[in-house]
């Protein structure tokens, strides 16, 4: 860390609004683009960065001016990113939010086919899946029964019905999350996917 960044860090700690904003300015483009490989929609990225320096703000005070700045940064930004990941994963309205937000952008080439890609892993990841499991979730989601008519067609208990359909979430989010980054699959598995308690 340069000697400059350290009487940045000393001002920020004396409330110095300038140096508050000069550190913003230096770290602005690396932490954007780091958000952005765990939240690839840019409106939430840039929410999430802004939450980031409002918290470096609040606790300016705690910052060690002779410990890397830069690490603290990043892992202050991860955490904060994790902690809002599992928020729009359990949050309807965030996750419908996020949603709406990607679809808006799915008229980019680029993004496109990067949710082609992540069809074609969630087909993988579902064949993947025993014989039985697979027909239960297929019935489930793709012609949306619910538990007891799915039961009813395959001569199962409703609670086989759901057991099948919790060890399916699990091995479709465990095949995401070892093969792929980013807010997508998270919707991909907690949004789309969500199991309905039915």
């Amino acid at each position: 860390m340069g000697n400059e960044e350290a009487v940045l860090l000393q001002r920020l700690q004396q409330g110095d609004t300038e140096a508050y904003i000069a550190l913003y300015n230096q770290y602005y483009p690396s932490l954007y683009t780091y958000i952005l490989h765990f939240i690839n929609i840019p409106e939430l990225a840039e929410d999430a960065l802004q939450e980031v320096f409002i918290k470096i703000w609040e606790i300016r005070e705690r910052i060690n001016p002779e410990l890397s700045f830069s690490g603290y940064l990043y892992r202050i930004t991860r955490n904060h990113v994790f902690k809002r990941l599992k928020k729009i994963s359990a949050d309807t309205a965030l996750r419908l939010q996020a949603m709406q937000e990607l679809q808006h952008q799915t008229e980019d080439a680029d993004t496109q086919l990067l949710w082609k890609q992540y069809e074609s892993l969630l087909r993988q990841a579902i064949a993947q899946l025993p014989p039985q499991r697979q027909k239960v979730f297929r019935l489930c989601r793709e012609e949306s029964k619910s538990y007891e008519e799915v039961a009813v067609e395959l001569g199962i208990s409703r609670n086989t019905v759901k057991e099948h359909m919790v060890l399916a979430m699990k091995s479709i989010k465990f095949f995401f999350y070892t093969n792929t980054d980013g807010i997508l699959p998270l919707l991909l598995v907690s949004g789309l996917l969500v199991t309905p308690s039915r």
